[in-house]
């Protein structure tokens, strides 16, 4: 039998949530705590902009930039070019070249990079306002402003949201699925065709997601299990179709997708490089597990508080609310998922975070809560102004992450090339806006070890028969690695005076 103590420390779990059905009195008004919390997010989302200038480009950015540039021009990715990320993000970003002559010069090309980043800054402060319509509704206005205060503030989520990268639109899109299903399990009790237009909407919202990112798709497991363990407790057939419906909204993005690019000769390379050959990545890591553990850590100790606290009082109440077994289901979907892949990059997280920062907020509201009255609200400040210091230092390092030397070889290319010329590139990103002379516009190890000796050969040979003349080789350790055959095809064709870029040796 449990003991006095462990008994009410139960009862103030159950009793410290039970206003999620409606706002409490402290939700009623945007009181002084609310607005702090808001004018903190508004800070940390303001505090990005003058970075965005500055930083050093992940070639992750010059990739994406390059992919989303070359849709513009009208090619077709998986047909034309190689990429192994689901398209919605390029072709999200094509249209704004219009009003950048990204090929002419290389300060426009920088203008175009640096206004790419405004809109990843965009797509982040909109994940913030969805991030707090998930919160609110899981936990009250209070705990949806701090759990968007948590997610725009760790390091992870300022970093990478930082950048040009399909995960930052994929980031709205999973958190309104979410939003979508929870508002569904809200008002099941009520028309069911009601619940089934939410769930689908949430299909919709994780089908979308994938479009940005197919690292998306672990969503959908843990989704489902939460989703399965609502329609089980119902013994609903209409739960049941509920859930159907869900992954009928799902399947819409993906098939409409893999429709209009079969349309257009691309169907099959869509699903192998997308789908079969991301399933088969051979590379390996662990780093930057312990990256999230070192700078997200008290936000997933306090995630643990909420998590457990959530637990109780779904097992105490008569009238269960399953939002979060949805949310702790999708969560633990996610983090199972990071297990699975092989090399789960700090991106990988922006997924599974906003939920456990959902259950920080719920955590640090409880343990709040558990204080004297008299110092709730000095304790709950020293706890948000002490969570901040981690977010504020990471921000201020940001503008000492530079690469002086990047930029000058970006501005080299453009010294060097016009528009039309073709640049080869192994993985410096240096051919960002300027036509890629083979299939593989970058060559890096990772990439380099899932190709076959038959693509390598090829790669190699429409080098050595001249069937492709690059303008310009950008020589790095990723195309050094590519063995002696490339190396001494380029000492025989191709001169340079600095040893990284190499131009066509004179004729005779």
């Amino acid at each position: 039998m449990a003991s006095a103590p462990a008994r009410d420390l139960r009862a103030t779990a159950v009793t410290a949530l039970d206003d999620r059905g409606a706002p409490s009195r402290g939700d009623a008004g945007w009181g002084p705590d609310a607005v702090i919390l808001l004018v903190a997010i508004a800070a940390l989302l303001i505090a990005r902009i003058p970075v965005m200038g500055v930083r050093f480009f992940d070639p992750d950015e010059l990739e994406h930039a390059h992919a989303a540039w070359s849709v513009s021009r009208g090619l077709v990715p998986y047909r034309d070019f190689f990429e192994h990320h689901t398209p919605w993000y390029y072709y999200l970003l094509s249209p704004f070249f219009r009003w950048f002559a990204v090929d002419q010069s290389f300060d426009s090309a920088r203008r175009f990079l640096i206004f790419a980043r405004g809109v990843s800054l965009v797509l982040t402060a909109l994940s913030a306002w969805l991030m707090f319509l998930v919160g609110r509704l899981a936990a009250g206005r209070k705990a949806g402003l701090l759990a968007a205060l948590f997610l725009v503030g760790q390091p992870v989520v300022i970093q990478k949201t930082l950048e040009i990268r399909p995960d930052v639109p994929a980031l709205p899109f999973f958190l309104a699925g979410l939003w979508f299903l929870l508002r569904g399990l809200r008002e099941s009790d009520g028309a069911a065709s009601r619940t089934a237009r939410w769930l689908f909407g949430g299909g919709l919202c994780f089908g979308a997601a994938i479009m940005c990112t197919q690292k998306a798709l672990f969503v959908v497991p843990g989704a489902v299990a939460g989703l399965g363990i609502w329609a089980l407790a119902g013994r609903s057939r209409v739960r049941i179709l509920a859930v159907a419906v869900f992954l009928i909204g799902i399947a819409v993005p993906f098939a409409s997708t893999w429709a209009a690019f079969a349309a257009h000769g691309g169907g099959e390379p869509f699903i192998r490089n997308n789908f079969l050959l991301n399933a088969h990545w051979k590379a390996h890591s662990s780093r930057h597990l312990l990256v999230v553990l070192e700078t997200s850590g008290p936000i997933l100790l306090l995630s643990g508080v909420g998590a457990w606290v959530a637990l109780q009082r779904f097992r105490r109440d008569q009238r269960r609310d399953f939002g979060d077994i949805l949310l702790l289901c999708t969560m633990a979907g996610l983090f199972a998922g990071l297990l699975v892949v092989p090399a789960a990059y700090r991106q990988y997280y922006l997924m599974p975070l906003p939920i456990a920062c959902v259950f920080a907020a719920k955590g640090l509201l409880f343990l709040v809560e558990r204080a004297p009255r008299r110092i709730r609200s000095a304790l709950f400040a020293g706890a948000v102004l002490a969570l901040s210091i981690w977010p504020v230092v990471d921000l201020a390092r940001s503008f000492t992450r530079r690469d002086e030397r990047q930029i000058a070889r970006l501005r080299t290319v453009f010294e060097r090339t016009a528009p039309a010329d073709t640049v080869l590139d192994g993985w410096m990103g240096t051919d960002v806006f300027r036509p890629h002379p083979l299939y593989y516009f970058f060559m890096h190890g990772e990439l380099r070890v899932m190709l076959s000796d038959a693509e390598k050969d090829a790669y190699l040979t429409a080098l050595e028969s001249g069937r492709v003349r690059p303008s310009l080789i950008a020589f790095d350790v990723e195309l050094a690695a590519l063995g002696p055959r490339f190396v001494n095809f380029l000492r025989a064709h191709y001169v340079s005076d600095d040893g990284v870029f190499y131009v066509p040796r004179p004729s005779p």
